[in-house]
Order: structure tokens, then sequence, then C-alpha cells
């Protein structure tokens, strides 16, 4: 059976140390395993192998020295014109004055007031703030209303995260109850 260009360049790549040479290009461009795209380059680094093991103008096996250098050139050159053309685009995405942008952007309550939710507040608020217990009021306040975790509102009001949670419980149980219809609740 023939094996493809492809199969051949990746059995030779995970052939004893070969694949040191995509690491040291990656090293070369500075690129350590802490940095958050060094994963990404080493895939596309693997990627490239099969393509330089193809345009190589010797058979690969039969001069490995001269291909692992050649094909350490020929990543490192595809890699660095990835990593200008990935800096080039951050760059644009960074510059310029965000505040026209961030004024044209509409505030949460116009959303809100889109979607009709703040109605729902209002009469979430209302069906709690009659009936609901002191921990559920602020539960919902500080969810609704506040836009805290869990664990900013138990920081809040001095409790714990299984309090806010208890709270959290609670609610959900008495709007099930108020806002199910009776004939449906068991259905």
């Amino acid at each position: 059976m023939q094996q493809t260009p492809h199969a051949a360049a990746y059995k030779f790549l995970y052939t004893g140390d070969h694949e040191m040479i995509l690491y040291a290009t990656l090293k070369r461009l500075h690129l350590r395993p802490a940095h958050p795209d060094y994963e990404d380059y080493l895939q596309e680094a693997r990627l490239l192998f099969p393509e330089v093991y193809v345009d190589f103008p010797d058979d690969p096996e039969a001069k490995p020295h001269q291909f692992l250098a050649y094909a350490q050139r020929k990543i490192y050159w595809a890699l660095l014109d990835r990593l200008r053309r990935d800096r080039k685009q951050n760059d644009r995405q960074e510059d310029g004055d965000q505040t026209t942008l961030l004024e044209v952007l509409p505030s949460d309550d116009d959303i809100l007031d889109a979607i009709g939710q703040q109605d729902f507040r209002r009469y979430l608020l209302k069906v709690i703030g009659g009936s609901g217990s002191t921990g559920e009021w602020r539960f919902l306040v500080g969810t609704l209303i506040d836009q805290l975790t869990a664990d900013e509102i138990a920081a809040k009001h001095g409790v714990s995260r299984n309090t806010v949670y208890k709270w959290r419980r609670t609610l959900i149980r008495r709007l099930v109850n108020h806002l199910t219809p009776p004939e449906k609740f068991f259905n």
C-alpha cells in the first residue's frame, strides 16, 4: 500500500526527535508554552510540515539533516508571517477612539425596554415585594437591579453563598407557585 505524501510527512515528523524542529522554531519566534497562542502556533506548524515535506526538492528520507534545516526555515518564515498578520490585526482593533462607538451603543435600559423585560422586572418585584421574604427580596434586587453574582450578594449582605442559593431556591419556588396556573401545575 502506497503512503500519501501527508502520511509520509507525519511519519517522518514523529520519527525520532524530528518534532523538535517545531519547538525550536517556536522558541526562535519567542513563543513560549506560557504564551496564550502557543498551542495554536504549534498546531499551525504541524499543519505546515506536510506542505514543506512535499516542496523539498530532494528526497527528505535520503537527506534528513538538510531537509530538517530546510523545514525549520520554511516553517519559521510561515509562522513569522502569521504572527505579523495577527499582530497587525490586533493593532488595528486596539487603535482609535472607542468613546464614539460606546455612545452609539444602546444602554442596558434601552435594550430592556425594547424587549419588554423592564415591565417583567417590575412585575417580579411586585410579586416578591408583597409576599416574599427579606432574603428573596435581596436576591431579586441583587440580581435584577444591581446585576450582582451570588458571591457579591453574599458579601454585600454578610451571609454565606449557601444562604444566597437558599434565597434563590425559595424565590424560584414562590415564582413557580405564583406564575403557574393551578390547572397546569401537575401537568
